[in-house]
């Protein structure tokens, strides 16, 4: 054949067939090949590389959600005894997890608000085996100074972790400022386009094996086509992020200055309270923005049904913009007391910006606000 594929194909096979079993022998004790598409698969492996170059690892491991790749990287690095400090302001899955399954195993988890520098150091002092950050934060947009922290738990001998979903490779490098192991859910900015669920993680050698080992034992591997998709959605993200920093900019600036609004949280605005941090430490502010709805939650709910142009939706990062109460959903599962602890009102709605027409979505916003 005189041509070559642009676009390597889909690997959908479960096993690979060896013309001999010194060849099987040989992948199983070297383990380089391919055997069975649990342990690894070209399809995988192509995204895995392509999103480890992104970030400035040697490696990454595709999983089969973020949350996949969330616990796995968690379990691989913790055992009975041990202790994670992270932040009040996690994903509702993360919390869950630390919160209502690592504690049946032993694990203890210290929980403190991502803005109380002096706290989150103090309990670093105290020692512990894994730092879990994650910047910008999920809905309001906190960003965490990440180089100090870093630097404070790596005298203590632990593993640093930060879920870089919000940011994107493209925002932040998260490597550069001491981070070990990044995260992302897949789903979101990575694939870009809302129709796969996938998740990856990034680091080096030493952090490599032990994930990937957990991963093959607990299963949750990257699906070929999910792969596909994923490199697919790679291919165009930095277009996509560089129009997405711009309309969320645009719309947070109009949001700001609306009177149905109380407050709009965007690490671009310098109203912001960690705008310094995040103009230091990231190349562009995200497509994510929140704002408080003035108005109660049946008004909000209100004012996100009448919403055209944005969609109604959990998820976010991809192409369409889509729009949810985080109190209904991505923060349901935490309790009142803490949503209160995380910022988290029951008029506050989160807004992921695609890559419509900036002026039609601020039309929309603005025609669905009339409704409070």
């Amino acid at each position: 054949m005189k041509g070559k594929p642009a676009i390597l194909p889909v690997h959908m096979t479960a096993t690979y067939k060896f013309d001999s079993s010194d060849d099987l022998i040989d992948v199983v004790q070297s383990g380089e090949g391919y055997i069975y598409s649990r342990w690894d698969n070209p399809s995988v492996k192509e995204v895995e590389q392509a999103v480890a170059d992104l970030e400035g690892f040697t490696h990454g491991i595709g999983f089969s959600s973020g949350m996949a790749a969330i616990s796995t990287a968690i379990l691989a690095h913790v055992t009975a005894g041990n202790r994670i400090v992270s932040m009040q302001e996690i994903y509702g899955g993360t919390y869950e997890l630390f919160n209502g399954i690592l504690p049946k195993f032993g694990v203890k988890t210290t929980l403190i608000n991502c803005w109380d520098i002096k706290t989150l150091m103090a309990e670093i002092e105290k020692g512990l085996d894994v730092l879990y950050l994650e910047s910008p934060t999920n809905p309001l947009l906190r960003v965490v100074d990440i180089r100090p922290l870093a630097d404070a738990a790596h005298k203590k001998g632990a593993v640093v972790m930060i879920d870089n979903t919000f940011a994107s490779p493209i925002n932040q490098h998260p490597i550069d400022f001491g981070v070990d192991v990044v995260i992302h859910s897949a789903t979101k900015y990575l694939g870009g386009h809302h129709d796969i669920t996938a998740g990856m993680v990034c680091c080096n050698g030493p952090h490599y094996k032990k994930i990937w080992n957990c991963r093959k034992i607990m299963g949750g591997t990257m699906d070929p086509m999910a792969a596909f998709l994923a490199m697919r959605g790679i291919r165009t993200l930095e277009l996509r992020i560089r129009q997405q920093n711009q309309s969320a900019m645009k719309i947070a600036s109009f949001l700001a200055g609306h009177k149905k609004i109380s407050h709009t949280y965007y690490p671009g605005l310098e109203t912001h309270p960690d705008y310094p941090i995040a103009r230091r430490q990231m190349k562009g502010f995200g497509g994510m923005l929140s704002f408080i709805v003035k108005g109660d939650f049946e008004q909000t709910k209100g004012f996100m049904d009448t919403l055209k142009t944005i969609h109604l939706a959990t998820s976010l990062g991809g192409v369409t913009s889509l729009a949810n109460q985080p109190i209904t959903n991505t923060h349901v599962a935490l309790s009142p007391e803490n949503r209160k602890k995380a910022g988290v009102s029951e008029s506050l709605v989160r807004l992921s910006v695609g890559i419509e027409d900036c002026d039609l979505l601020i039309e929309d916003l603005d025609q669905a606000l009339k409704a409070v």
